[in-house]
Protein backbone atom coordinates (compact mmCIF):
# COMPACT_ATOMS: atom_id res chain seq x y z
CA UNK A 1 0.00 0.00 0.00
CA UNK A 2 1.32 3.18 -0.68
CA UNK A 3 0.77 5.75 1.31
CA UNK A 4 2.21 9.69 0.84
CA UNK A 5 3.85 11.27 3.50
CA UNK A 6 1.92 14.61 2.57
CA UNK A 7 -1.36 12.55 2.60
CA UNK A 8 -0.95 11.65 6.22
CA UNK A 9 -0.48 15.13 7.29
CA UNK A 10 -3.85 16.18 5.08
CA UNK A 11 -5.76 13.41 7.42
CA UNK A 12 -4.32 15.10 10.74
CA UNK A 13 -1.51 12.83 11.43
CA UNK A 14 1.60 14.61 13.04
CA UNK A 15 5.03 13.94 12.31
CA UNK A 16 8.70 13.65 13.45
CA UNK A 17 11.98 13.15 11.82
CA UNK A 18 14.01 9.77 12.68
CA UNK A 19 17.77 9.11 11.78
CA UNK A 20 17.53 6.67 9.19
CA UNK A 21 17.66 3.27 10.40
CA UNK A 22 17.34 4.73 14.03
CA UNK A 23 14.49 4.48 16.35
CA UNK A 24 14.46 7.46 18.14
CA UNK A 25 13.92 11.03 17.23
CA UNK A 26 17.85 13.03 17.47
CA UNK A 27 16.07 16.58 17.90
CA UNK A 28 16.06 18.12 21.16
CA UNK A 29 12.62 18.49 21.81
CA UNK A 30 11.54 16.83 19.28
CA UNK A 31 8.09 15.38 21.36
CA UNK A 32 7.12 18.88 22.37
CA UNK A 33 3.12 19.80 20.66
CA UNK A 34 5.61 23.04 18.43
CA UNK A 35 8.17 20.69 17.08
CA UNK A 36 5.18 17.97 15.62
CA UNK A 37 5.66 18.37 11.87
CA UNK A 38 2.03 18.86 10.81
CA UNK A 39 2.24 21.09 7.57
CA UNK A 40 3.39 20.08 4.02
CA UNK A 41 5.96 22.92 3.87
CA UNK A 42 8.28 21.05 6.72
CA UNK A 43 7.92 17.85 4.71
CA UNK A 44 11.55 18.40 3.65
CA UNK A 45 12.51 17.71 7.50
CA UNK A 46 11.54 14.11 6.81
CA UNK A 47 13.65 13.90 3.53
CA UNK A 48 16.11 10.85 3.71
CA UNK A 49 14.97 9.90 7.16
CA UNK A 50 12.73 7.25 9.56
CA UNK A 51 9.22 8.74 9.84
CA UNK A 52 7.90 8.41 13.10
CA UNK A 53 3.84 9.01 14.16
CA UNK A 54 3.30 11.61 17.22
CA UNK A 55 -0.05 9.83 18.80
CA UNK A 56 -0.61 12.80 21.33
CA UNK A 57 -0.48 15.60 18.69
CA UNK A 58 -2.86 13.86 15.56
CA UNK A 59 -6.43 15.82 15.16
CA UNK A 60 -8.24 13.69 16.90
CA UNK A 61 -5.26 11.96 18.63
CA UNK A 62 -3.78 8.12 17.97
CA UNK A 63 -3.13 5.59 19.73
CA UNK A 64 -1.20 2.07 18.61
CA UNK A 65 -2.10 -1.36 20.07
CA UNK A 66 1.79 -2.81 20.58
CA UNK A 67 1.65 -6.14 19.94
CA UNK A 68 5.45 -6.92 21.70
CA UNK A 69 5.37 -10.54 21.69
CA UNK A 70 1.83 -12.07 20.31
CA UNK A 71 1.67 -15.60 22.34
CA UNK A 72 1.31 -13.98 25.48
CA UNK A 73 -1.00 -10.92 23.89
CA UNK A 74 -3.14 -13.54 22.52
CA UNK A 75 -4.06 -15.07 26.13
CA UNK A 76 -3.59 -11.79 27.63
CA UNK A 77 -6.85 -10.50 26.09
CA UNK A 78 -8.26 -13.71 25.78
CA UNK A 79 -8.67 -12.95 29.33
CA UNK A 80 -10.66 -10.15 29.00
CA UNK A 81 -12.77 -11.27 26.34
CA UNK A 82 -11.13 -10.13 23.56
CA UNK A 83 -9.60 -11.84 20.27
CA UNK A 84 -6.38 -10.24 18.71
CA UNK A 85 -7.07 -11.90 15.60
CA UNK A 86 -10.29 -10.47 15.31
CA UNK A 87 -8.56 -7.08 15.77
CA UNK A 88 -5.76 -7.97 13.27
CA UNK A 89 -8.46 -8.94 10.58
CA UNK A 90 -10.98 -6.52 10.85
CA UNK A 91 -11.88 -4.97 7.44
CA UNK A 92 -10.87 -1.43 8.60
CA UNK A 93 -7.62 -2.38 10.93
CA UNK A 94 -4.57 -0.27 9.99
CA UNK A 95 -1.97 -2.35 10.86
CA UNK A 96 1.62 -2.31 10.17
CA UNK A 97 5.01 -3.97 11.50
CA UNK A 98 8.77 -4.11 11.32
CA UNK A 99 9.76 -7.67 10.20
CA UNK A 100 10.09 -8.25 13.64
CA UNK A 101 8.63 -11.66 15.10
CA UNK A 102 5.45 -11.82 16.86
CA UNK A 103 5.45 -8.07 16.64
CA UNK A 104 2.96 -5.80 14.95
CA UNK A 105 1.11 -2.72 15.44
CA UNK A 106 -2.86 -1.43 14.87
CA UNK A 107 -3.42 1.92 14.92
CA UNK A 108 -6.54 3.91 16.41
CA UNK A 109 -7.90 7.06 16.93
CA UNK A 110 -8.92 7.82 20.51
CA UNK A 111 -11.77 9.63 20.43
CA UNK A 112 -12.03 14.10 20.70
CA UNK A 113 -13.61 14.14 23.93
CA UNK A 114 -11.19 11.47 25.64
CA UNK A 115 -7.97 13.14 24.49
CA UNK A 116 -4.69 11.32 24.70
CA UNK A 117 -4.20 8.51 27.50
CA UNK A 118 -1.18 7.72 29.60
CA UNK A 119 1.08 4.47 27.59
CA UNK A 120 0.59 1.20 29.62
CA UNK A 121 2.50 -1.56 29.31
CA UNK A 122 1.10 -5.30 29.98
CA UNK A 123 4.26 -7.56 30.72
CA UNK A 124 4.83 -11.57 31.29
CA UNK A 125 7.71 -13.13 33.03
CA UNK A 126 10.34 -12.56 29.83
CA UNK A 127 9.25 -9.14 29.34
CA UNK A 128 6.64 -6.37 27.27
CA UNK A 129 3.16 -8.81 25.90
CA UNK A 130 2.04 -6.12 24.63
CA UNK A 131 1.85 -1.76 24.97
CA UNK A 132 -1.50 0.33 24.77
CA UNK A 133 0.45 3.57 23.44
CA UNK A 134 -0.21 7.11 23.43
CA UNK A 135 1.35 10.15 25.79
CA UNK A 136 3.99 10.00 28.51
CA UNK A 137 4.34 9.62 31.58
CA UNK A 138 5.64 13.69 31.37
CA UNK A 139 2.27 14.92 30.01
CA UNK A 140 4.02 15.03 25.93
CA UNK A 141 4.09 12.23 23.14
CA UNK A 142 5.18 8.83 22.25
CA UNK A 143 6.02 8.15 19.17
CA UNK A 144 6.01 5.08 16.64
CA UNK A 145 7.95 4.63 13.47
CA UNK A 146 5.83 3.66 10.65
CA UNK A 147 6.13 2.78 6.53
CA UNK A 148 8.18 3.72 4.84
CA UNK A 149 10.90 3.59 7.93
CA UNK A 150 13.61 1.18 8.21
CA UNK A 151 13.90 -1.06 10.80
CA UNK A 152 17.63 -0.83 12.67
CA UNK A 153 17.87 -4.42 11.28
CA UNK A 154 17.27 -3.60 7.97
CA UNK A 155 14.20 -4.66 7.75
CA UNK A 156 11.24 -2.43 6.08
CA UNK A 157 8.10 -1.13 8.02
CA UNK A 158 5.08 -1.75 6.11
CA UNK A 159 1.32 -1.84 5.91
CA UNK A 160 -0.09 -4.71 6.28
CA UNK A 161 -3.58 -4.49 7.41
CA UNK A 162 -6.97 -4.39 5.21
CA UNK A 163 -7.50 -0.91 6.52
CA UNK A 164 -6.58 2.18 4.91
CA UNK A 165 -4.07 4.98 6.95
CA UNK A 166 -5.83 7.92 6.09
CA UNK A 167 -9.47 6.09 7.35
CA UNK A 168 -7.54 4.92 10.85
CA UNK A 169 -11.05 3.46 12.92
CA UNK A 170 -12.00 4.56 16.60
CA UNK A 171 -10.40 2.43 19.25
CA UNK A 172 -12.93 -0.61 20.07
CA UNK A 173 -15.19 0.26 23.37
CA UNK A 174 -13.55 -2.96 24.77
CA UNK A 175 -9.96 -1.90 24.53
CA UNK A 176 -10.37 1.81 25.34
CA UNK A 177 -12.30 0.29 28.82
CA UNK A 178 -8.93 -2.09 29.62
CA UNK A 179 -6.27 1.03 29.01
CA UNK A 180 -8.78 3.47 31.41
CA UNK A 181 -8.78 0.34 33.93
CA UNK A 182 -4.71 0.13 33.39
CA UNK A 183 -4.68 3.72 33.81
CA UNK A 184 -6.78 3.72 37.00
CA UNK A 185 -5.21 1.40 38.33
CA UNK A 186 -1.54 2.94 38.25
CA UNK A 187 -3.03 6.20 40.07
CA UNK A 188 -3.97 3.75 42.68
CA UNK A 189 -0.94 2.13 43.12
CA UNK A 190 0.74 5.08 43.38
CA UNK A 191 -1.87 7.00 45.73
CA UNK A 192 -0.74 4.11 47.99
CA UNK A 193 2.78 5.11 47.98
CA UNK A 194 2.13 8.33 48.98
CA UNK A 195 4.68 9.75 46.37
CA UNK A 196 4.10 13.45 46.19
CA UNK A 197 5.92 14.77 43.02
CA UNK A 198 7.73 18.69 44.29
CA UNK A 199 6.52 21.58 42.22
CA UNK A 200 8.51 22.77 39.26
CA UNK A 201 10.02 26.32 40.51
CA UNK A 202 13.09 27.75 39.69
CA UNK A 203 14.45 27.45 43.12
CA UNK A 204 14.42 23.30 42.57
CA UNK A 205 15.49 23.07 39.36
CA UNK A 206 18.23 24.68 40.97
CA UNK A 207 18.49 22.19 43.28
CA UNK A 208 17.88 19.62 40.90
CA UNK A 209 20.88 20.94 38.82
CA UNK A 210 23.47 20.89 41.98
CA UNK A 211 22.19 17.28 43.12
CA UNK A 212 23.56 16.29 39.50
CA UNK A 213 26.25 18.18 39.94
CA UNK A 214 27.75 15.92 42.71
CA UNK A 215 26.88 12.88 39.81
CA UNK A 216 29.03 11.45 37.40
CA UNK A 217 27.27 10.56 34.21
CA UNK A 218 29.48 7.84 33.62
CA UNK A 219 27.45 5.23 35.23
CA UNK A 220 26.54 1.70 34.57
CA UNK A 221 23.15 1.76 32.50
CA UNK A 222 21.15 0.78 35.42
CA UNK A 223 21.94 3.26 37.25
CA UNK A 224 21.88 5.86 34.66
CA UNK A 225 18.50 4.83 33.58
CA UNK A 226 17.39 4.59 37.22
CA UNK A 227 18.35 8.44 38.00
CA UNK A 228 17.13 9.39 34.47
CA UNK A 229 13.50 7.93 35.37
CA UNK A 230 13.95 9.75 39.07
CA UNK A 231 14.01 13.17 37.06
CA UNK A 232 11.47 11.90 34.84
CA UNK A 233 8.76 11.19 37.80
CA UNK A 234 9.00 14.73 38.34
CA UNK A 235 6.25 15.46 35.59
CA UNK A 236 8.11 19.08 35.22
CA UNK A 237 8.33 20.58 31.65
CA UNK A 238 12.36 20.34 32.04
CA UNK A 239 12.53 16.83 33.09
CA UNK A 240 14.08 15.79 29.42
CA UNK A 241 16.41 18.93 29.49
CA UNK A 242 17.49 18.04 32.99
CA UNK A 243 18.56 14.79 32.19
CA UNK A 244 19.48 14.90 29.12
CA UNK A 245 22.14 17.91 30.32
CA UNK A 246 23.26 15.73 33.37
CA UNK A 247 23.41 12.55 30.51
CA UNK A 248 25.60 15.05 27.67
CA UNK A 249 28.23 15.68 30.83
CA UNK A 250 29.70 12.57 30.02
CA UNK A 251 30.40 12.68 26.44
CA UNK A 252 32.41 9.49 25.91
CA UNK A 253 29.24 7.52 27.35
CA UNK A 254 26.55 9.48 25.41
CA UNK A 255 24.61 8.06 22.65
CA UNK A 256 21.92 10.44 21.27
CA UNK A 257 19.55 7.34 20.33
CA UNK A 258 20.05 5.23 23.58
CA UNK A 259 18.88 8.48 25.41
CA UNK A 260 15.55 8.89 23.65
CA UNK A 261 14.70 4.99 23.58
CA UNK A 262 14.66 5.93 27.20
CA UNK A 263 12.91 8.67 27.31
CA UNK A 264 10.47 7.31 24.90
CA UNK A 265 10.04 4.12 26.65
CA UNK A 266 9.50 6.03 30.04
CA UNK A 267 6.40 4.51 32.32
CA UNK A 268 5.66 5.75 35.76
CA UNK A 269 4.18 2.39 36.98
CA UNK A 270 7.11 0.39 35.47
CA UNK A 271 9.37 2.38 36.66
CA UNK A 272 10.64 -0.02 39.73
CA UNK A 273 10.06 3.36 42.38
CA UNK A 274 12.41 5.59 41.04
CA UNK A 275 11.63 9.24 42.17
CA UNK A 276 13.32 12.47 42.43
CA UNK A 277 14.27 10.14 45.79
CA UNK A 278 16.81 7.57 43.77
CA UNK A 279 18.18 10.83 42.66
CA UNK A 280 18.68 12.54 45.81
CA UNK A 281 20.50 9.53 47.03
CA UNK A 282 23.25 9.37 44.55
CA UNK A 283 23.75 13.03 45.00
CA UNK A 284 24.53 11.99 48.80
CA UNK A 285 26.68 9.29 47.81
CA UNK A 286 28.19 12.04 45.77
CA UNK A 287 29.15 14.65 48.59
CA UNK A 288 25.85 16.35 48.35
CA UNK A 289 24.35 17.75 51.48
CA UNK A 290 21.16 19.26 51.94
Amino acid sequence: MEISLSQLLAHGIALAPVPLGGKAPATKGWNKPDNAITRKEQLACLTNQNVGILHSYCTPPTCALDVDFYPEAQKWLQTHRIQLDDLLNDRDAVVFCSGKKHSTKILYRLPEEVGPLVSKQVKYDAGVALEFRCAAGTGLTVMDLIPPSVHPSGTNYRWIGAGNPLAIPPIPSSLLRIWRELIEAGNQKRHRQNYHPIAETPRQRAVVREMLSFIDADRDYFTWRNIVWGLLSTGWSSAEELAREWSESSPDSFHEDSFWVLVNSYEPDHACGHTIRTVKHFARLGGWRE
